[in-house]
């Protein structure tokens, strides 16, 4: 009798441990599903605009992921597009008309990565010493700690291209810096060889 009754709690116990541990790996499952395409998203969504999201719609249903290749970035009206040469580094750049004047300088880091760097006059602010009201940059070829400051890549001919945009901490106007950054973020795609 004693023996039947050790056994029975054996058994119990075994069934109480496998249920554990068959609940710990379905949790662990959800996890790993759960923050594999929460990863995906991250990866794909390259514009977050009011036009790209409507705030105001809200669901508890989860969101479904398009997978990267099926993604497109909004075809913007050549008519709306300016383009300026950049002539020491061969590159025609395409940005938005509607934007202020701008100065840009080519440059290179002291690792040798040759770089464009934009600027205008109106961002200038006077929080930051010697601010010139630099706005965005393209780096050509970026290395992987210059790829962590990116906020778009493409690639023409073969090289590696990445949009920088500048910080607003000095800037005076961040408005304005956002229409700035928006008029070269939006047709970096657009970037062509000359």
């Amino acid at each position: 009798m004693v023996q039947r009754k050790a056994k029975k709690k054996l058994i119990a116990a075994l069934a109480v441990v496998g249920a554990l541990v068959l609940i710990i790996a379905i949790v662990a499952v959800v996890k790993s599903k759960s923050s594999t395409d929460s990863s995906a998203s991250t990866q794909t969504s390259q514009k977050d605009t009011p036009e790209a999201r409507n705030e105001s719609e809200t669901t508890d249903m989860p969101q479904v992921t398009k997978p990267a290749e099926t993604t497109t970035e909004p075809s913007i009206d050549p008519a709306t597009l300016a383009i300026v040469a950049i002539e020491p580094v061969s590159l025609a750049v395409s940005y938005l008309k509607g934007v202020g004047g701008f100065d840009f300088e080519v440059l290179r880091t002291s690792s040798g990565t040759k770089y464009i760097q934009f600027s205008s006059t109106k961002l200038a602010g006077t929080k930051c010493t010697d601010d010139i009201g630099q706005f965005a940059s393209i780096i050509e070829s970026p290395s992987s700690d210059e790829s962590a400051t990116l906020t778009k890549t493409t690639i023409v001919d073969g090289t590696t291209y990445g949009l920088s945009l500048a910080d607003e901490t000095c800037t005076n106007d961040s408005d304005l810096l956002k229409q700035y950054q928006d008029a070269f973020s939006g047709p970096f795609s657009q970037l062509k060889k000359m």
